[in-house]
């Protein structure tokens, strides 16, 4: 099987719990390497943005890492994500592969198809395009009972036409699966969402920063109204780890992180009282938008106990911090041009 890093040879950061193998990998990048690498293509942009988003979605999971990711392994040409259970990856693959209901709507990415099974991981790709994903993290029998668990989800599968199922080399005749909303360059709709891709592209590429040097312990979202911002909500442990404010200290950094600014925030910035947080952070050209909610909260009744030790056990020690991005720094010139 390939390497997680893609075929373009490049040797990107893979965002693990453990600091020291970042910093293996970073002593390996060759001068003027980007730690985290941009999507090389805009298919590649808008494949990355379908799944950050689905993955907000399933906030009913409670999972040992935010978002059930463990780690993410991110290439010019491709992204791996690794996945800690078979619910956590039975949830991914029945939001993101395509099927078309009986009244012909489409759910799902159009076009995404598995491709490749492999002992520990699949890989999919958009048909036509050179978009592709690989999600690891269990053996292929699981794969095989993640795929098939994706049909318990819906009310009655028998009306769903699977489209990577029945159509595994082309679109299906229903309406293209969907494709051609996406395709429109005259729908205000689809030159927003294309030109605000970039922002889901890059965050999935960083969303172990959430685990990695934050006290989250689950997180969701959605796209808002505007469809210029993603909404972002973030729960966080009382009094233990690293608080909310590192996570934007990340993404705000000129290596690691994003091209934004915080163009607004309301909280305190006095973390120990574990007061909600809010931040909103834009880039210049106002083409998107990321409304981070951050709230400290005690353990979920619903949570098994087992589940939320494990999640204290892997809490960080230490965040993201530097005198460039300190908690005070970062709102520095709040809503400047």
């Amino acid at each position: 099987m390939a390497s997680w890093a893609g075929s373009s040879g490049s040797t990107p950061v893979s965002q693990r719990a453990t600091f020291q193998e970042a910093f293996r990998v970073l002593g390996k990048l060759s001068q003027g390497e980007a730690p985290v690498p941009s999507a090389a293509n805009p298919d590649q942009v808008l494949l990355e943005a379908h799944v950050q988003l689905n993955l907000l979605k399933s906030r009913n999971i409670y999972t040992r890492y935010p978002l059930g990711i463990i780690a993410v392994h991110p290439a010019p040409d491709t992204i791996g994500l690794q996945v800690e259970s078979v619910e956590r990856a039975t949830e991914t693959l029945f939001n993101i592969l395509p099927v078309c209901g009986p009244d012909g709507e489409l759910h799902g990415v159009p076009g995404l198809r598995i491709t490749r099974w492999h002992k520990t991981a699949i890989e999919l790709h958009v048909l036509g395009q050179p978009a592709r994903l690989c999600l690891s993290g269990l053996p292929h029998r699981l794969w095989r009972q993640a795929e098939a668990g994706t049909l318990s989800k819906w009310i009655d599968p028998a009306e769903m036409r699977l489209c990577w199922r029945s159509s595994p080399t082309k679109y299906t005749t229903v309406k293209r699966e969907g494709r051609s909303m996406w395709e429109d360059p005259d729908d205000d709709y689809t030159q927003t969402i294309r030109r605000g891709a970039w922002l889901s592209s890059g965050l999935l590429r960083r969303v172990a920063l959430l685990h990695t040097v934050s006290n989250t312990f689950v997180a969701d979202g959605y796209r808002a109204l505007d469809h210029v911002a993603l909404v972002v909500r973030s729960s966080h442990v009382r009094g233990q780890g690293p608080r909310p404010h590192h996570i934007v200290a990340a993404l705000l950094d000129p290596v690691f992180g994003l091209p934004l600014r915080v163009a607004r925030f309301r909280g305190d910035t006095d973390e120990s009282y574990g007061a909600d947080q809010h931040f909103i952070l834009r880039d210049r050209a106002g083409t998107a938008a990321l409304d981070l909610r951050a709230s400290t909260e005690k353990t979920p009744s619903r949570m098994d106990g087992t589940l939320w030790r494990s999640i204290m056990r892997r809490l960080p020690t230490r965040g993201f911090t530097s005198p460039e991005t300190g908690p005070l720094t970062i709102l520095d010139g709040i809503g400047a041009p």
